[in-house]
């Protein structure tokens, strides 16, 4: 359970990873990575 817990985290960190560097590049294509 704590492995499962540890991975969502690393995918919610990466998620908002991708979403700042999309904002840094003017949110071309802003539909790509929130239309999730």
């Amino acid at each position: 359970l704590d492995y499962l817990f540890h991975l969502y985290e690393q995918c919610r960190e990466f998620l908002i990873q991708v979403q700042n560097l999309a904002k840094e590049r003017g949110e071309k294509c802003p539909t790509k990575v929130t239309n999730q």
